[in-house]
């Protein structure tokens, strides 16, 4: 294949990777005369015309994305029986040689790591694209150290592929979920608790479940205890045990609702695990030693009196000079502490904390409510008044709001649903109606909901999206055009034309795209969909700076 043009523009140099499914080469794009990397299906995957096709969707899906940390996807295409995609070359190694080099890396490290690929995946999870395969050698790392995460979307076209039999995982089984383990419906909580095994994986340079067999360890995913990462690493703080025992909680329930909320501890653990914390020491007040020079053969004369006269003098001074040391001393450090004192900054801190921090600055603190927040986690404090840095008196009160951390809610049961109702029933719960699928079954009637993501009783965020499939029997289904890029005020008079329907428009600031272009749309280009589907477009509002 070294030396073959592909497209007549992207030309092989060298092979640089193996996977089971594909082989990427390293090549040149002589259209814009930059190295890009080419990754070339299998031939026992390019034979499944069924898997191709949804290939080539998700690899397209996956190419709306656009994120510092995420492995550009430029092109898609098929020439002489070659499937092939072209992305973003990363020059660097996987995460995988890293640890095997490197771990157990130091906190600071580890953490920066997840951060960056919590920050892809809920860059992803926003537009409803799960990866299904977090693993470390899908995270490519930079010379530099920017993490790259790659093959978004892949793992869900091998899973509707004939290859995949019923109860096959897909996704590396020492970082799959245990509803990936189950055969069930996998949704962006399967990434983060992948996130969680490679976070566990950096700390200690071990995988947190191993065995014999990938049955084995697939079944410590569902039942086995995992040994707390302190128990290896006495020096790993309490905070990061805690975020990589969320992350990799068996029951969805009791994992992080969202890519947000990890990041939100992550963020929260870096700012103040590892701050050096200043230590004022009181003012050393060096004792003082009063001396007199008398005359011993002087007595009682008039220079006695003069003497003493001057000592007394000399006395009252200096039990005034004492008492205005004494009352400066405690005014310092005593009972009239600071009477002026610098309101400190206590958005983001726990609350025990804040508490802590008036107090040493001789202020009281007041919870005046609490409320639901996405931002800050459960227990810290969103605002504050009065404002960091304003002086106050001593013992003034500092009123605070503390976070109730994200609003969760139940996903409604939408099986059997019409997509309307459907609609109706998510708006109700406070949450929103993502991507639409279509698929065929028996058991159902035309056009109602058969499958959901997330699954009914799944707590996640207010003001989520979930996505659904619908049931279409016909074969009467229309292919969605590409309107990315396009003025939406076309796009509405062709819709009609092709039995599609207009549902709603969501203004955007873009600095790429004029007012009213179309930046974003769902069902996503080149679905394949019933007569009558609604069409929603995300539409460019202007440049920010307008």
């Amino acid at each position: 294949m070294i030396g073959k043009i592909l497209g007549n523009r992207y030309r092989l140099l060298e092979l640089i990777g193996e996977g089971g499914m594909a082989l990427v080469y390293k090549a040149e794009c002589s259209l814009l005369c930059r190295t890009v990397a080419v990754k070339i299906l299998r031939p026992q995957y390019a034979s499944d015309a069924e898997f191709v096709e949804r290939f080539h969707r998700e690899a397209r899906s996956a190419a709306s994305l656009s994120h510092p940390n995420v492995v550009n996807i430029f092109d898609v295409g098929k020439e002489d029986g070659i499937d092939y995609i072209v992305m973003e070359y990363i020059p660097g190694d996987n995460l995988k040689n890293i640890i095997k080099r490197e771990a157990p890396m130091s906190i600071e490290r580890a953490l920066d790591i997840t951060r960056q690929i919590a920050e892809a995946l809920h860059h992803a999870h926003q537009r409803n694209i799960i990866h299904r395969d977090i693993k470390p050698h899908n995270i490519l790392v930079t010379p530099e150290g920017q993490i790259k995460v790659t093959d978004f979307g892949i793992a869900r076209a091998i899973s509707a592929s004939s290859f995949t039999q019923a109860g096959m995982v897909v996704g590396s089984v020492q970082y799959s979920s245990p509803e990936q383990v189950k055969g069930g419906v996998v949704g962006p909580q399967s990434d983060l608790y992948s996130l969680g095994c490679v976070l566990y994986e950096l700390l200690t340079g071990t995988i947190p479940f191993q065995g014999d067999t990938s049955i084995s360890i697939a079944m410590q995913h569902l039942q086995g205890n995992l040994i707390p990462i302190r128990e290896l690493r006495p020096d790993i703080p309490a905070a990061v045990e805690k975020i990589v025992e969320q992350a990799m909680a068996k029951d969805i329930a009791e994992r992080y609702p969202s890519a947000l909320a990890m990041l939100k501890d992550i963020n929260l653990v870096e700012s103040k695990g590892y701050r050096k914390h200043r230590l004022i020491q009181d003012a050393d007040f060096p004792t003082q030693v009063w001396k007199s020079a008398r005359n011993p053969h002087e007595t009682g004369s008039k220079s006695d009196h003069k003497w003493l006269s001057w000592l007394i003098f000399g006395f009252s001074i200096s039990m005034v000079l004492v008492g205005i040391i004494g009352f400066m001393f405690l005014y310092a450090v005593g009972p009239f502490k600071k009477a002026v004192v610098e309101v400190p900054d206590l958005v983001g801190e726990e609350l025990a904390e804040a508490r802590q921090l008036v107090k040493e600055e001789g202020l009281n603190l007041r919870v005046i409510n609490y409320l639901y927040n996405s931002e800050y986690p459960n227990g810290t404090i969103i605002s504050q008044q009065p404002a960091p840095g304003q002086k106050r008196r001593a013992n003034t009160e500092v009123e605070v709001v503390v976070s109730k951390g994200p609003q969760l809610v139940r996903v409604p049961n939408l099986i059997g649903k019409n997509q309307l109702e459907a609609e109706l029933a998510l708006e109700e719960v406070g949450l929103s109606l993502g991507e639409i699928l279509v698929d065929s079954s028996p058991e159902y009637p035309e056009g109602v909901v058969i499958k959901q993501l997330p699954d009914r009783n799944t707590q996640i965020e207010h003001g989520a999206s979930v996505s659904i499939t619908l049931n279409v029997t016909s074969t009467n289904l229309i292919k969605v055009p590409n309107y990315i890029g396009r003025p939406l005020s076309e796009v509405r008079d062709e819709l009609r034309s092709l039995g599609l329907v207009f549902n709603q428009a969501t203004p955007t600031p873009s600095n790429i795209y004029p007012e009213g272009v179309i930046v974003d749309q769902r069902p996503l280009p080149y679905d394949r969909v019933p007569l009558g589907t609604a069409m929603n477009f995300i539409v460019s509002s202007g440049s920010d700076s307008n």
